[in-house]
């Protein structure tokens, strides 16, 4: 199988695909958000994994003054099944970011896969975005992140797929509270073709006589 983007995958909103990155054409995580979830309205999950092979030392990050009940843990993809019993659990805050916002992180050190992602659970009115990242160090903060906001209660990511009852559109992509680089590079405005219009009608061919 040639390496390169993956479109096959089921979940995805392809509205806006970000610009290349590092990592791939596409995010770096699997995003979905679960809401409501286990049927109650004002009740959101956010399940993070990698799309292939192992993520150990994962992190999700919180703006430092969210105080609102939240549960969070590992379980089999796509399931909302929640093991809040993390093993080697980290977490610290609130911290301040290196030229960025204050930020409370959290996560653990089993390492996630295609088939078991971490959760995060909201009850009532969600943070204004979910980062999520990995440490270098077993205890350490996390690096590389990528975001998701919540701008009007409702979840919105470039690549999240969005799972509820009920249909909201797609909004822009998030704009990361500073110091997160979440998507910093990404172009998101459609490509431009124009390089690729080969305009051959300045080619002029009558000037051979035979």
């Amino acid at each position: 199988m040639t390496q390169g983007p993956d479109n096959s995958h089921d979940h995805a909103v392809d509205t806006h695909r970000p610009g290349p990155s590092s990592e791939s054409d596409d995010t770096q995580f699997n995003w979905r958000i679960h809401h409501p979830f286990e049927g109650v309205e004002d009740r959101v999950a956010v399940e993070v994994g990698p799309w292939k092979g192992l993520l150990p030392r994962w992190r999700f990050v919180v703006p430092g003054d969210f105080e609102g009940p939240t549960r969070w843990g590992v379980g089999p993809a796509g399931t909302g099944e929640i093991d809040e019993d993390v093993k080697r659990p980290a977490k610290d805050g609130p911290i301040q970011m290196v030229n960025g916002p204050l930020v409370i992180w959290f996560g653990g050190h089993e390492s996630l896969s295609s088939t078991k992602s971490a959760y995060l659970v909201f009850e009532g009115k969600p943070p204004h975005y979910v980062a999520f990242g990995q440490a270098d160090a077993i205890a350490g903060p996390p690096g590389n992140l990528e975001g998701v906001s919540f701008g009007d209660d409702h979840p919105t990511h470039p690549n999240a797929y969005i799972d509820d009852s009920h249909s909201h559109e797609q909004a822009t992509p998030p704009t990361p509270p500073p110091g997160l680089d979440a998507h910093v590079g990404h172009d998101h405005s459609a490509p431009d073709h124009s390089h690729d219009d080969h305009d051959h009608s300045g080619h002029d061919h009558s000037g051979h006589k035979h």
